[in-house]
């Protein structure tokens, strides 16, 4: 990048003098053009260093007060005068208005020729525009050099880093920290990062309001200047690693003691591409052994016994020993569309590869499955598996009793089933239910339909489910539940005790029972919930 104080130490501007606008002597200049027209702006692109002389600026104050706003409008990086012999200096209204703006008027010789002027700069941005190429592909080169070299992440941040001379950060699509290499100083987003393994949420809140829309929408990389209300004292460049269209992280250009540049902003393109190469490279990988682990676990479910011992010492190699104790967890995404569930699956998958947990994780039946050994707790499972959700996928998971034997995984997977199914019925029940809790609802569960066949409750639970009665049948639901704690039911509905105590008369009259006999509320609360798993859901 050629600036306009690059174009002034040129041999050829000898003589040249600032008169306005000397803090704007950094504008980038594209390139140099003698327009021959007052109205020049409207033949201009931006960037153009201007060349003219005063007979093609207007006369008056007012028009050249016009004249010099539409260049600066339209991005011109300054204007070069004639003078000597028309005028002996630049116009006063002119540099009041350009130094107002921080624009460059410059005066020089009209004894100088503007072609050889013309010429040495137009060939300084042709040196530069070809040195920043040539680094670029530079760049470009010695990092597919570490693809087919096998280099991973962390070797990808290293050597862009040092290619850059500057920090580099590479995290995934929640900005959680997978590599990273600094130069030189850090802000405090930097220090966080370093600190706590991701980006501030404060940082990512921001990112969310000003520069993520615009990164989802064209995948390209965009810069970022100080914000140093969310603690980035450094401007920087995020570019998206992109993986048949869906960003799957970002890569980070840190300035240290330099401001970014273009050739900047090409390396960290290249680098979200190599990126995106690695992780695809690892993605396949990750894939052929998931659909290893995938047909272990069916063949493991199905309860297919032919060839148990292979199947045994399968799971040994990912760190599961069916001989010892193991449970099963069931994770369901009801709203997630199967290209979802295959990316959900894919970043629990490596959280649990990451993390060395002794398990074996596969898709089965469209949920995610887990087979873990007892060494992990299914309380340290749970919390990697919602690690990797967000709030809409509102995954409900299951947790089997503990098991051990070839032969019991086929058990432990029908209990998560037995769960959710349950669950599903009842709706009462948190997102993480163990198999363990169900208790008499397990009994139930196997008792079948049949089970409301003749019990002589079903009528008037029936009539209490009617539309006129439904607030009379959740009061009684909720009663039972509660153990017949009249406060903590009343608390529950938000109704005053004087309203819960008329409706749990009327249930009485309505179902012809006592209320304050335990044994009554048992039978009852039984018939209830056969109507919730075999006639009606909630």
């Amino acid at each position: 990048m050629l600036t306009v104080a690059d174009a002034l130490a040129l041999d050829e501007m000898n003589g040249a003098r600032v008169v306005a606008g000397k803090t704007g002597l950094d504008r980038a200049i594209a390139w140099v053009h003698n327009p021959g027209v007052v109205d020049a702006a409207q033949w201009l692109n931006g960037g153009e260093l201007i060349l003219t002389t005063y007979n093609n600026v207007p006369h008056t104050a007012q028009e050249q007060c016009d004249y010099l706003l539409a260049l600066i409008e339209k991005g011109v990086a300054g204007l070069v005068l004639a003078v000597g012999q028309i005028i002996d200096h630049m116009p006063d209204t002119m540099i009041e208005i350009a130094n107002a703006h921080d624009f460059p008027l410059i005066e020089i010789s009209y004894r100088v020729r503007f072609v050889d002027v013309a010429r040495a700069i137009n060939e300084r941005i042709a040196q530069t525009n070809l040195a920043m190429v040539t680094r670029a592909l530079t760049i470009h080169k010695t990092l597919t050099q570490l693809v087919l070299e096998g280099g991973d992440l962390k070797k990808l941040a290293n050597t862009l880093a040092d290619l850059t001379n500057q920090s580099v950060s590479i995290e995934t699509a929640r900005f959680e920290a997978l590599a990273s290499h600094n130069i030189g100083a850090i802000d405090e987003a930097r220090r966080y990062t370093l600190e706590y393994g991701r980006t501030d949420p404060r940082l990512v809140a921001a990112l969310e309001d000003q520069v993520l829309p615009e990164i989802r929408r064209t995948l390209r990389p965009v810069f970022i200047p100080a914000m140093p209300h969310v603690g980035l004292g450094m401007e920087r460049i995020l570019a998206p690693v992109v993986m048949q269209g869906e960003i799957y992280g970002y890569v980070w250009l840190i300035a240290d003691d330099r401001p970014l540049s273009d050739l900047d902003h090409l390396a960290i393109e290249s680098g979200a591409t190599i990126a995106a190469l690695m992780m695809l490279h690892q993605r396949s990988i990750q894939d052929a052994e998931a659909s290893l682990k995938g047909n272990l676990l069916t063949r493991l479910v199905q309860g297919e016994m032919t060839g148990a011992n292979v199947l045994t010492d399968q799971a040994l190699r990912y760190g599961v020993a069916l001989s010892q104790p193991y449970y099963v967890l069931l994770v369901e995404y009801p709203q997630a569309t199967s290209q979802r569930l295959l990316r959900l699956y894919r970043e629990v998958n490596q959280a649990i590869t990451q993390n060395r947990h002794p398990a074996i994780i596969g898709q089965y039946a469209g949920q995610i499955m887990l087979l873990v050994q007892t060494d992990a707790t299914p309380e340290t499972m749970i919390a990697v598996v919602r690690a990797q959700t967000s709030g809409e996928d509102q995954a409900r998971i299951a947790v089997s009793a503990t098991h051990n034997g070839t032969h019991a995984v086929h058990q432990a997977y029908s209990e998560c089933r037995e769960v959710l199914e349950i669950t599903r019925k009842l709706g009462e029940y948190g997102p993480d239910v163990y198999f363990n809790n169900l208790g008499y609802l397990h009994t139930l569960y196997h008792a079948g339909p049949r089970a409301l066949e003749g019990n002589p409750y079903m009528p008037a639970l029936r009539e209490l489910m009617g539309e006129q009665q439904a607030d009379l049948f959740h009061t009684l639901e909720t009663y039972l539940d509660a153990g017949a704690n009249g406060v903590s039911t009343a608390e529950r509905l938000h109704i005053h005790r004087s309203t819960l105590n008329y409706r749990l008369q009327r249930i009485a009259e309505i179902c012809d029972v006592d209320l304050s006999h335990p044994v009554q509320r048992m039978n009852l609360q039984v018939a209830l919930k056969l109507l919730r798993l075999f006639e009606v859901d909630t």
